[in-house]
């Protein structure tokens, strides 16, 4: 699987994020700003729904990176640090890779580096056969 192919998850195309970097060492992808991402009309926060699906996919990346086929996520936590505003960036690595699931961390981050959300998801890896 290549996971440079952000493009084959209509989801994704639909939220308009694009892959930055995908190696074994992790991931970085870039979400662009979109009023309908916005929490409330009257708010310039970011809904957190968003930022948790940024983290999931982001996360998914980094371990398909490292395994070569596609996963599906078992379990997901998200601390959000602050409210989250414009373009964001999520930057995921593997930080355990067993036989049956894997861990990964996510760090999101405004362009100018704040950091607003950290996650930690699993996700099942294909067994062989």
């Amino acid at each position: 699987m290549d996971v440079t192919d952000i493009g084959r998850s209509p989801y994704q195309v639909f939220l308009g994020i694009k892959l930055r970097r995908a190696d074994t060492e992790g991931v970085e992808i870039f979400l662009p700003f979109r009023q309908e991402f916005l929490r409330e009309a009257e708010s310039d926060w970011l809904h957190g729904g968003i930022v948790s699906a940024l983290i999931d996919i982001a996360g998914n990346y980094a371990v398909e990176a490292k395994v070569g086929e596609g996963v599906a996520t078992v379990d997901m936590r998200v601390d959000y640090l602050r409210p989250s505003r414009g373009d964001l960036t999520a930057t995921a690595t593997v930080v355990k890779l067993g036989k049956t699931t894997a861990l990964s961390d996510v760090c999101v981050r405004e362009l100018k580096g704040d950091l607003v959300a950290v996650g930690r998801a699993m996700y099942a890896v294909p067994t062989k056969k």
